[in-house]
């Protein structure tokens, strides 16, 4: 006759529910490792499909880091109005692309011209007394705009005492923007036989 099988003893026990009880703290780390390992691979996904869409560069001063603006991501416009004996305005530019430039250092030199003739002007880069005394513009942001300020002195050439359309050519060493300005009177002829000046600045912003 076989005897029937004994009970386990208590020391069994205990190390078969030590046994499972660690069996179980396994498969709560290995659950917790993948998902973790799931999330990782997730945000790196995320991270790269969205590296190249941040926020624009904020116009700043100097010492912005962005690459040299194109003529194709510029605009220029111009304007003046009448100051004591000459003409003060400026010539707008605007960044009209989708990313940031930066605007060339320094001051331009500039060519007017009115149907096509070069007018006699003469560009003097250094500013008079009482400009604002704004700060330089180098970063232009997606819109961002800067202004290079202008006083015209003693026109005595085509067009003088008329209302006319010049264009301005901004010369910068390695970019050029053409900037019209519309239906405006070139500032009186004090001084017939001198040198028509026209004062200019560097790109400068508000502030």
């Amino acid at each position: 006759m076989i005897a029937p099988p004994k009970p386990p003893s208590h020391d069994g026990v205990e190390a078969l529910v030590r046994e499972a009880r660690a069996r179980q703290v396994r498969r709560r780390l290995l659950g917790a490792a993948g998902i973790a390992i799931a999330a990782a691979i997730g945000l790196t996904a995320y991270a790269v499909t969205t590296r190249g869409a941040g926020r624009p560069t904020a116009s700043g001063s100097s010492g912005g880091k962005a690459p040299a603006c194109r003529l194709s991501q510029l605009s220029a416009t111009a304007g003046f109005e009448g100051a004591t004996g000459s003409m003060l305005g400026g010539a707008t530019i605007t960044n009209t692309s989708r990313s940031a430039c930066s605007l060339p250092a320094g001051k331009p030199t500039i060519l007017v011209s009115w149907h096509g003739t070069p007018l006699p002007v003469q560009t003097r880069v250094h500013n008079p007394q009482g400009w604002p005394t704004w700060k330089p513009a180098r970063v232009l942001p997606p819109g961002g705009r800067s202004e290079v300020l202008l006083q015209w002195w003693n026109y005595c050439g085509p067009g003088a005492g008329r209302t006319i359309s010049p264009t301005f050519e901004l010369r910068f060493a390695r970019l050029v923007l053409g900037a019209t300005a519309d239906d405006i009177r070139p500032p009186f002829c004090t001084a017939p036989g001198a040198a028509s000046r026209l004062y200019v600045s560097s790109p400068l912003t508000p502030g």
